[in-house]
């Protein structure tokens, strides 16, 4: 009995390490398939967003489907932002530019607002129109903004208003890539650079070509 008690253990350690073998050899495989300057920027496993209800500058409701059929640029930021907002945005129409005239795909631009409260439909519309045509300005609810945020894993934080009620957010300055099929599926960290993020952009959409 106890014989054939450690033979079967033996046979489950033997199927267990060839279980691990094989998921270890398909995950080098996958990861084998990427090319060597995407590492890094791509995410292991792509993440569907969902569960989130905004609105765009137009007025219109923007949720998980309006990610869908074309690929996405998501930045988190506000129009009263000094410094990191408009040149990222500024940074992100360039790189528009660069893969139109190179005839690639061309992804729209998010903006999306973390200061709902000072930035209205009219005001996040004029704002994003100023560095493109393919742009589109969201923001919402808190509650909704922080479900995005928490899915995409960005963040902010709102600084404490002065005298004259003026204040500050601290706020991710990575920009979120989204594909057609509306996952998260790559993260591109600053600097920010236009020829280089356009490289990144074409690498990233033959990658999902061949998935």
């Amino acid at each position: 009995m106890r014989q054939k008690l450690f033979v079967i253990v033996v046979l489950l350690a033997v199927g267990l390490a060839l279980a691990g073998l094989v998921v270890g050899s398909l995950q080098r495989h996958a990861a084998s398939q990427a090319d060597p300057a995407l590492l890094g920027t791509l995410l292991p496993e792509p993440r569907p967003l969902h569960d989130f209800r905004l609105s765009d500058h137009s007025g219109q409701p923007f949720g998980p489907e309006q990610f869908t059929g074309q690929w996405n640029l998501v930045f988190f930021g506000y129009t009263s932002c000094p410094d990191v907002c408009p040149t990222t945005m500024a940074v992100l129409g360039r790189v528009a530019t660069l893969m139109q005239e190179q005839t690639l795909q061309a992804p729209r631009v998010l903006m999306v607002s973390v200061d709902p409260q000072r930035d209205d439909a009219e005001k996040l519309g004029q704002y994003v129109s100023y560095f493109g045509a393919n742009m589109l300005g969201v923001t919402g609810e808190p509650q909704q903004l922080d479900n995005l945020v928490g899915q995409i894993g960005a963040m902010y934080e709102r600084g404490i208003p002065d005298e004259q009620g003026t204040y500050d957010i601290a706020h991710t300055s990575s920009v979120f890539v989204v594909d057609p099929r509306g996952r998260l599926y790559a993260v591109l960290s600053p600097p920010h650079q236009a020829a280089a993020m356009a490289s990144m952009l074409a690498g990233i959409e033959k990658h999902f070509e061949r998935e």
